[in-house]
């Protein structure tokens, strides 16, 4: 059985990603809040992304 899941960028204050991660949907955004103490980040959801395992942090898996 596969579980719906959203593809989520954290970008730094440049726009650069700092890291991917699949989340399940019933994750709401607001429950991201803590990430606020990298700095000054912006969460992105992308759309209809492919599937990536785990997290991925600088372009490596």
């Amino acid at each position: 059985m596969q579980f719906k899941q959203n593809t989520i960028q954290i970008l730094d204050s440049h726009g650069q990603v700092i890291t991917t991660i699949v989340l399940p949907t019933n994750i709401k955004l607001t429950q991201l809040a803590p990430l606020k103490i990298l700095g000054d980040i912006r969460v992105k959801v992308l759309p209809c992304a492919a599937p990536l395992r785990g997290i991925c942090v600088g372009g490596v898996q």
